[in-house]
């Protein structure tokens, strides 16, 4: 698999435009094997999951990780825009864009047509899900985002689907990619050259990879549907719990696997070894810039619990203690040393990072249960998780127990920051003066000078209709601060 980042970046960007010239043209002088303007449908989705991985690990989950301040951007870019919240229209381009052109929709919608054409439903199921899952978190970012009319060559400037739509619009692309993987064959072994870099990754039976796809696309819908609990209320947590239960369910084999999410189920993504090549995202950032330390929120919860995820997701520093910093990048006590992420596990070049895990589904039931009225059903879900990584079980959980199990579960998720909006747990302090904590970025300024459907920045709408400077439509009240 190693090359797969590279040549999948490089084929994106081929499939993107062809060239503005014809005065070399011809067989043997245009036609270059390592330059392809056209991709079959596997080399496309490398490309996708490659850009994907990209996705879920750069500056959307470094800003999420900072706004919930489990991390704390402590120099250049990563303190200003994370820390202090000053990350402006001009400064994400990239980050919204990639999930349209080359190796976003545009890839994923080609692999699902030629899929189609060749009866392949294993490789139509894993686009579906694929799609769902990237725009379900496009959209808990951006809000309300181009999606219906994004594809459509006759129109230039697509319009803006609602937050709402898009949530159920994802709801239907997991459907449907369950739908197909269901008719998918689970003869034999699974085929690492139809390139499944989740499931297949490693050697496992046809069977098992459609079948972790499957649980993995109903623990993304049970995800998608607790974002709409602060506009739907019980309804979403029913619909929630009904997914999740057919969600991941094969729990951790060893207490390291619990506290990394790396249970045999979990959709983690798949990382080699070669830096600016194939490495994990988080290690390849700070190999090159130590801008993250550790955030006090965090480190202080799991000292308080003595929980033995604090050395698995952070070093000692230099005198042996685990030291985070606050809001405002001080370090707590101030004077130390902050603590940075682990080196010898989480920033490992080919560690795969945890996306959708059974740790996750876990406490997905357990925040519908409790607040459907089955404490008993959640203390349950919150212990097996309590039980797997180390930790003693309960007798009885809160709510504060159930969210506070999560927020340490998904440490450089991006979905931790959703949980946040949702909940407000853990209560933490904005930074400086700031009123709240931001609840979405701002939109591309590349986006909104080619589309004048997006909004500037000041003229984000401040009713519940649409996303306002600083929440979208389903994070309709700010947390205070404490």
């Amino acid at each position: 698999m190693n090359g797969y980042k590279k040549a999948g970046v490089l084929l994106s960007l081929a499939l993107i435009g062809a060239g503005c010239s014809d005065f070399l043209s011809g067989p043997g002088l245009t036609e270059n094997p390592n330059n392809a303007t056209e991709g079959t449908a596997i080399q496309q989705l490398i490309a996708v999951q490659a850009n994907m991985f990209t996705r879920m690990e750069g500056q959307m989950a470094r800003s999420a990780g900072m706004f919930t301040q489990q991390i704390i951007g402590s120099n250049n870019q990563q303190l200003t825009w994370g820390t202090q919240y000053g990350a402006s229209e001009s400064d994400i381009p990239g980050h919204q864009s990639a999930f349209y052109t080359g190796a976003g929709l545009l890839g994923l919608r080609n692999i699902e047509a030629a899929a189609t054409a060749a009866s392949d439903p294993l490789l139509g199921g894993i686009a579906k899900v694929w799609e769902g899952f990237s725009f379900g978190t496009a959209t808990s970012v951006w809000g309300d985002l181009p999606y219906s009319e994004a594809l459509d060559p006759a129109i230039l400037t697509p319009k803006l689907d609602p937050q709402q739509q898009i949530y159920a619009a994802v709801q239907t692309r997991l459907d449907e990619g369950i739908a197909l993987l269901r008719t998918a064959s689970t003869t034999g072994n699974c085929n690492p050259g139809a390139g499944d870099l989740i499931y297949c990754a490693t050697a496992v039976t046809a069977a098992l990879e459609v079948n972790r796809w499957i649980a993995a696309a109903y623990t993304l819908k049970a995800r998608f549907y607790l974002h709409l609990v602060e506009r739907q209320g019980n309804a979403a947590y029913t619909l929630a719990l009904a997914a999740a239960q057919n969600g991941i369910a094969e729990a951790p084999t060893s207490t390291s696997q619990a506290q990394n999410g790396q249970a045999p189920g979990d959709f983690r993504s798949f990382h080699g070894s070669i830096i600016d090549q194939d490495a994990n995202i988080w290690a390849e950032f700070l190999n090159s810039r130590q801008d993250l330390v550790a955030g006090d929120a965090l480190v202080s919860i799991l000292k308080a619990r003595t929980d033995p995820r604090l050395s698995a997701y952070f070093n000692a520093n230099g005198a042996g203690n685990f030291v985070g910093a606050n809001q405002n990048n001080v370090a707590v006590p101030s004077g130390a040393a902050p603590s940075v992420i682990n080196t010898l596990v989480r920033r490992a070049l080919n560690f795969r990072q945890p996306y959708i895990t059974w740790a996750e589904n876990q406490l997905i039931m357990a925040e519908a249960k409790f607040q459907l009225g089955d404490v008993p059903g959640a203390t349950v879900n919150v212990n097996n998780v309590r039980v797997a990584v180390g930790m003693p079980a309960l007798a009885v959980v809160t709510f504060n127990d159930v969210m506070l199990e999560k927020y340490i579960a998904m440490f450089q998720n991006i979905e931790v920051w959703s949980d946040f909006k949702r909940t407000c747990i853990p209560l933490v302090t904005p930074f400086g003066a700031a009123a709240e904590v931001p609840g979405r970025l701002p939109y591309s300024v590349t986006e909104r000078t080619a589309n004048p459907n997006v909004p500037l920045p000041s003229l984000y709408p401040a009713g519940t209709t649409g996303p306002s400077a600083l929440r979208n439509w389903d994070d309709p009240v700010a947390c205070p601060r404490p």
